[in-house]
């Protein structure tokens, strides 16, 4: 499949907008929340693979989009929520968005790159926050290219002999940036002793909003990491406390995992 040869992407069947009713694989107690076309039809981080014939037995069950499994694949994928946001930041920031693999989506693009070295980002946005846009990496997915949305737009590759380029330096740094929002925070400690300042990281990520959930929970470990590196703080307990606090934000258990243990590479690294 061409995913796999064009992207080397790990994918997993996703609901299909076509069908009557939502093929994803839901909680007991939490139906379909409406939106089609990219619920996983099972658990995506476990069913993610690169083998043709699952692949084709996955999709020989009926109308399916295809997900992309970001971490297993390597990459790491800028969502637009509007055509040009991320022209906009970069321009902003005095850059250009390198030409790489791009699809058209319902809302924008998708901008596809390779994961810098030194341990997988993860979907944190970073000083992105608030430019229309969300982050897709380690822990995180998005629906691939032939997919259909819910308003009937096909995800459509841009260049579809574009290749992947790595992460640009800009991105990474912005993507590393906390977010405004969260150093700001009024409860915050970045002083005092190390379980206050815990106690200050977890009141961040409990006070996060939809949409800067796992940016601050991203920020939040990094900060952690840098006191377990340091000898303050110990890691179980720091890990303890801000997985508690993802779960409490409304992070599914995957994300959260996910999310600090890339937070906890990127210190060691």
């Amino acid at each position: 499949m061409w995913l796999q040869e064009r992207l080397g992407a790990f994918v997993f069947a996703v609901d299909h907008p076509g069908l009557a009713k939502c093929a994803g694989a839901h909680r007991p107690g939490l139906p379909c929340d409406g939106t089609r076309g990219k619920h996983p039809c099972g658990r995506w981080s476990r069913d993610s693979t690169a083998r043709p014939a699952v692949i084709r037995a996955a999709l020989s069950r009926g109308l399916r989009n295809l997900g992309i499994d970001c971490g297993k694949s390597g990459l790491l994928v800028v969502d637009e929520d509007r055509p040009g946001a991320f022209e906009s930041y970069a321009a902003r920031a005095g850059q250009v968005v390198p030409l790489t693999f791009m699809v058209t989506t319902g809302k924008g693009r998708h901008v596809y790159f390779r994961q810098p070295p030194g341990g997988p980002l993860g979907n944190g946005t970073g000083a992105l926050s608030g430019w229309d846009m969300d982050v897709r990496g380690n822990g995180g997915f998005v629906v691939g290219p032939s997919s259909v949305h819910q308003t009937g737009v096909l995800y459509t590759p841009v260049d579809a002999a574009a290749p992947v380029m790595s992460a640009p330096d800009w991105l990474v740094g912005a993507l590393v940036t906390p977010p405004a929002s969260a150093s700001g925070h009024p409860g915050l400690r970045l002083h005092g002793s190390p379980d206050a300042r815990l106690r200050g990281l977890v009141a961040t990520v409990l006070d996060a909003q939809v949409g800067e959930r796992n940016n601050r929970l991203h920020w939040a470990s990094c900060r952690a990491a840098e006191m377990i590196a340091a000898g303050q703080l110990d890691q179980a307990t720091a890990i303890d406390a801000l997985a508690r606090a993802g779960a409490a934000a409304g992070l599914a258990p995957g994300e959260v995992q996910a999310t600090i243990a890339s937070a906890l590479r990127r210190a060691a690294s």
